[in-house]
């Protein structure tokens, strides 16, 4: 006989955040107690109505007269690799004990694009059924819904930090000119006009800060900070010196510039900005340092994690400088079109390189033994 298995998909790991729940769930009675754990911390998410309808499916099924059973999988909280991996693992933990015939996806629609190949390259897909949470009409019920989805870090930094940057780069098109126009002409009245674009501008900002939620993030660099000066003594002499080095630049800078003879505002804050992007760069790098040296102090290990994100660091270095120099060529013909293009060349060989290297020699693994973690 035909074996169905109906799997409900949780990519985020909202069912072990919230609820509490180990997965893989493995059937009926396993799934609803699940989903009460589950809707007790969090009644109103679309996963809930997603895995009841999945029981309901198994129901009709085994009514039907045919074998059925349903199962609940879940990624983990950082969406993307990692939790990929994660549902990769538990997709063949369920199928190596349930061996269906056939699967019936169950989900709330919001990433069947991103798990519905992860599930048909490894178990037969008959159909794929999408549960709608109905919700009450009117302004209320909208408004109620998208203050709602703003409370959810992930589906805020999901959908909010696009939509900032895209502000963001909209309004400098506009703020951009008129600062040219005002470097040439000083007219107050250039700066009047920007006035729209740069509230739009900043709009995109607070979105983009309030999507990465920038204030929980203050708090952990806050207790991270007294929990070094209670014992992570290299790292924060580290962290002091980096912090010295941008200092200490920004200040010099600052003075070599304003001595060199430069009469439009926007060609100085382009100087000033580029002569500051290695120090930023040598001072992160100084940091991550001494994370690697404290790591090893306490753990004997080095995260690789933290070797690479100083050659990204460097890349990113490369890359910046050189768009700032092609943007000085073009607006001043200052000469500098092909240093800017080399820089870019170099950084963009230089990542694929790391990248080409980092897959080949660190494969991946699931999340309890990632060799790209440390050695």
């Amino acid at each position: 006989m035909k074996k169905t298995l109906v799997l409900v998909v949780d990519r985020d790991d909202d069912f072990g955040v919230k609820g509490k729940v180990n997965t893989p769930v493995i059937g009926v009675q396993n799934c609803l107690d699940a989903a009460t754990a589950f809707g007790i911390a969090d009644p109103e998410d679309s996963d809930l109505n997603a895995l009841f309808a999945a029981v309901s499916v198994c129901l009709e099924i085994q009514e039907d007269g045919h074998e059925a059973d349903v199962a609940l999988i879940c990624g983990d909280e950082k969406v993307g690799h990692r939790s990929d991996l994660a549902l990769v693992a538990q997709l063949e933990e369920v199928l190596d004990e349930i061996q269906p015939d056939s699967v019936v996806l169950v989900g709330d629609g919001a990433e069947d694009e991103y798990i519905y190949p992860i599930i048909s390259s490894r178990a037969h897909v008959d159909s794929v059924r999408k549960v709608y949470v109905k919700q009450s009409p009117g302004i209320e019920g909208s408004f109620y819904i998208i203050t709602k989805m703003l409370s959810d870090p992930g589906k805020r930094k999901r959908f909010l930090v696009p939509l900032g940057f895209i502000i963001v780069l909209l309004s400098l098109f506009f703020i951009m000119p008129a600062l040219l126009v005002y470097s040439s002409d000083h007219d107050i009245n250039t700066l009047a006009s920007m006035s729209g674009s740069l509230a739009f501008f900043f709009i995109g900002v607070v979105l983009i800060l309030y999507g990465y939620n920038v204030s929980e993030l203050y708090q952990e660099f806050r207790k991270n900070l007294i929990s070094s000066l209670a014992g992570d003594t290299t790292r924060l002499l580290f962290l002091c010196v980096s912090l010295s080095i941008v200092l200490l630049m920004a200040v010099w800078n600052y003075v070599e510039v304003n001595g060199l003879y430069i009469t439009s505002v926007f060609q100085w804050i382009l100087y000033y900005f580029t002569s500051l992007v290695w120090p930023i760069v040598i001072a992160i790098m100084v940091y991550v340092v001494g994370q690697i040296i404290q790591d090893y102090q306490t753990s004997k290990t080095v995260k690789l994690s933290l070797v690479f994100g100083c050659i990204g660091i460097v890349n990113l270095g490369l890359v910046l400088t050189g768009v700032l120099d092609l943007i000085s060529h073009f607006v001043w013909d200052d000469g500098f079109f092909q240093l800017g293009v080399i820089e870019i060349v170099a950084g963009v060989i230089i990542s694929i390189l790391s990248t080409y290297v980092k897959g080949r020699y660190i494969p991946a693994a699931p999340k309890e033994a990632r060799p790209d973690e440390a050695f």
